[in-house]
């Protein structure tokens, strides 16, 4: 039925332009043809054909209430009503009949069945988004719509989605009816193949040449001559390009200065037919980024090269991504132009996820609901021999690096803090003095942090010249920081030091706060700022110390530095932290303990981290029976006035706990949250759902039960006849005129537990439904 809709739609259902037959769109401009869709749908055939098909799609809903809008949907809502008696039908007008009836919906109206909207086409959207605006007026939950044809995605179809309704399409624009007319243009299948029109040279590249140095041939021969070389049938050694090349040209004075960048995935299906000939294909890309003649070729003279080459694209989903070892590529599949890719350990993006987003929101510029397909590849850089080259953009050496190794940064730890308690406490060293080549020589200064009982006590640094005198200073004036005068009595068990080496700096120049986060990544590198004789830094632990996103991160330096106005000058500093204490010493991120490869269990991780969560709330519970709204680690520091549907969340949480674990301190702490939440009177629906299923936890016999039934008859109240949520409840009007879908996952929880446990409240039959 789909196809031989199909036929006859292409055949008879495209009315184009002509001097008698005007097409205007919308916005009153002139088209050169236009989906004529009643020329096939006002036929026997053609009706019955649109129905079967749309009849198909509604399987996938599940409402049995059908309407359309205007005209052309008429005959195939019609048809679907023919050919399933299941289904009733609504016509939505456009305007109100002025006589008669004066009806705004025509039909039978079922105000509990929701409904799908029927149209020919969707293209702006405007249709259905008036059409599904008169519904809702009327009480009707309207759960989507079906199209015969939509117009791409990013139009109406998308805007309707993005509304949370369901949309389906037989078909669609471009791959069942553009895709096949001679006369139009045909989207690519991977624009990144994209090249600008050229002209082959009868020359051929040079054989066994390095990737970077073919690249610059090509380059600079299609600068000079406007022709392109023809490729090589053999590089200096075998290359894998089977997931794509990328060619880049960056300034000799500044590695970090990049002139021009391009290249292209080959997707599953796609072949290479030689990694030479992808780097040809890749240099005419980047060629195109270059000034045109003499300018492009004096940038081409002051540069060194690189090419990138991708190992074959492997589908995958976000959890098995690692930002040490895979670029990524992401691909829209509902807008296959759309694309973007990320490389591994690139600067600013700390993580796989941030990796992703990358990829997917910054470089593809997909949306955040738009359907996607995720691959991974391997990547091998290869830079014009002699050249530099920034560190980034490349898979993570599979040896342990120097600021992650125990025997050079741990040592240095553990010195720093014997130092400190030599000084402090008085007592002889205990470890010997540390060798000046011990660090490398891109380690550009060195910064002690000192805590007592967990506490920040001081925190100073300097230029590594002499790496143990360095330490002796930097931990000595830690101790005496002003800043922080706390001198009380303590132990050496209660003092510990971290070590943070900085390294590679990397000027960035001019930019204001918000820009510069792009630049470096978050809570992993040091940031610094100078204008004039004024600079300040942070250490990347401090964004967890004082809670900061990436711009007030940013904005702390600038404040930190006492500049008022800009410009801002910044330069960013790999940055590694070691910690030393009583317990040992290890790699922090972010200022915690970095991961560690060899675990416990997964069952002995739930049973330690539940009784470790648990002994949290039950620190955190005061004697009145409400909880502490939140916590600061770093700062001991405690608020207060935490709101009752949180209270009422909490009690949930220890009873089931209790159940869970056992242990009288746990089942007094429940009892003493729900005696503190049942004399109340709640005005939303979160509190009476959380304390419902607080109570369905206790034992059979506890007495507290018995208000389970008021608090069922509360939350049933609060249920309109389509299933919408009333945000509020109201003692004195219990009949809910407003819905909004306001936490309807925990409400129909905690009466599907009522339900379960024969609360008398609870209609069985119409909660089922």
């Amino acid at each position: 039925a789909r196809a031989e809709l199909l036929e006859l739609l292409q055949r008879r259902g495209i009315l184009y332009r002509s001097e008698t037959q005007p097409i205007l769109s919308r916005d009153g401009t002139s088209a050169r043809w236009m989906l004529d869709s009643l020329a096939v749908t006002l036929s026997p055939r053609g009706a019955e054909l649109a129905g079967k098909c749309i009849l198909e799609l509604l399987k996938r809903f599940d409402g049995r209430q059908i309407a359309t809008y205007g005209l052309t949907g008429v005959p195939i809502l019609q048809s679907c009503l023919l050919h399933d008696n299941r289904y009733r039908g609504l016509l939505v007008r456009k305007e109100r009949k002025q006589h008669g009836s004066l009806k705004l919906i025509e039909g039978v109206i079922d105000p509990n069945e929701p409904v799908i909207l029927i149209d020919d086409s969707v293209s702006s959207g405007t249709c259905m988004t008036e059409a599904t605006e008169r519904l809702e007026a009327a009480g009707l939950r309207v759960e989507g719509g079906i199209c015969l044809v939509r117009f791409a995605w990013h139009n109406g179809f998308a805007l309707m989605q993005q509304s949370g309704y369901h949309m389906e399409a037989v078909y669609d624009i471009w791959t069942d009816f553009i895709a096949h007319m001679d006369d139009e243009e045909q989207p690519l299948a991977n624009p990144s193949k994209w090249f600008p029109a050229f002209e082959w040279s009868t020359e051929k590249a040079p054989e066994h040449l390095h990737p970077a140095e073919l690249a610059r041939i090509v380059v600079s021969d299609y600068l000079t001559t406007g022709k392109l070389l023809r490729p090589p049938e053999s590089l200096d050694k075998k290359y894998d390009s089977s997931g794509g090349a990328w060619v880049s040209i960056r300034s000799r004075a500044s590695v970090h200065k990049r002139h021009a960048r391009s290249g292209f995935w080959h997707f599953p299906g796609e072949t290479s037919r030689s990694a030479a000939e992808d780097v040809v294909m890749a240099s005419l890309s980047t060629a195109a980024g270059l000034p045109a003649g003499e300018e492009g070729l004096k940038v081409v003279d002051q540069s060194a090269f690189a090419v990138t080459f991708f190992s074959a694209l492997e589908l995958c989903s976000p959890g098995q991504l690692d930002n040490d070892r895979y670029g990524i590529v992401v691909r829209s599949l509902e807008r296959r132009e759309r694309m973007g890719g990320a490389l591994p350990r690139m600067p600013g993006i700390v993580n796989e996820w941030r990796q992703f987003q990358h990829a997917r929101i910054k470089n593809g510029k997909l949306v955040s609901f738009e359907p996607y397909e995720l691959f991974r590849h391997e990547v091998l850089k290869v830079v014009e021999p002699g050249e530099k080259w920034q560190p980034t953009g490349v898979p993570a050496p599979e040896e342990v690096p120097w600021h992650k190794d125990k025997k050079v940064c741990g040592v240095i730890a553990e010195r720093a803090r014997d130092l400190v308690l030599s000084q402090l406490l008085g007592r002889a060293e205990t470890t010997s003095p540390v060798s000046n080549d011990l660090l490398p020589k891109n380690v550009e200064s060195i910064y002690a942090t000192l805590y007592i009982d967990g506490h920040l006590r001081g925190c100073m640094g300097q230029r590594v010249r002499s790496l143990d005198d360095d330490l002796k200073k930097v931990t000595a004036a830690a101790l005496h920081d002003e800043r922080f005068a706390d001198r009380s009595a303590i132990s050496a068990d209660a003092v510990a030091v971290t070590i943070s080496f900085l390294f590679d700096p990397l000027e960035i120049g001019h930019a204001p706060p918000e820009d510069v986060v792009n630049y470096y990544r978050h809570g992993d590198q040091t940031l610094m700022v100078y204008q004039g004789n004024r600079l300040g830094l942070l250490l990347p632990f401090v964004a967890s110390y004082w809670n900061l996103d990436a711009v007030s991160f940013a904005k702390s330096v600038i404040q930190k530095a006492q500049l008022d106005e800009p410009p801002y000058y910044w330069c960013r500093f790999d940055c590694a932290t070691w910690f030393a204490g009583s317990d040992g010493v290890w790699a922090t991120i972010g200022g915690f303990r970095a991961p560690q490869n060899d675990l416990p269990s997964i069952n002995e991780l739930i049973e330690r981290h539940g009784k470790l969560h648990l002994g949290y709330l039950i620190k955190h519970l005061r004697e009145d029976g409400s909880f502490f709204s939140g916590y600061q680690p770093f700062h001991n520091r405690l608020f207060e006035s935490a709101d009752t549907a949180r209270q009422a969340h909490g009690a949930w949480v220890l009873a089931r706990a209790y159940k869970a674990y056992g242990g009288d301190d746990v089942k007094s702490a429940a009892e003493k949250v729900i005696d503190s939440l049942l004399p109340q009177q709640f005005e939303t629906v979160a509190e009476n759902s959380f304390l419902l299923l607080a109570l369905s936890n206790l034992a059979d016999n506890d007495p507290r039960r018995a208000k389970m039934n008021d608090l069922a008859s509360t939350l049933w109240s609060c249920v309109g006849p389509h299933g919408r949520i009333s945000t509020h409840y109201n003692p004195d009007d219990p009949s809910p005129d407003v819905y909004q879908d306001y936490f309807p996952g925990q409400v129909l929880l905690a009466l599907a537990v009522a339900c379960e446990q024969n609360v008398s409240a609870i209609d069985e039959e119409r909660l089922r439904r």
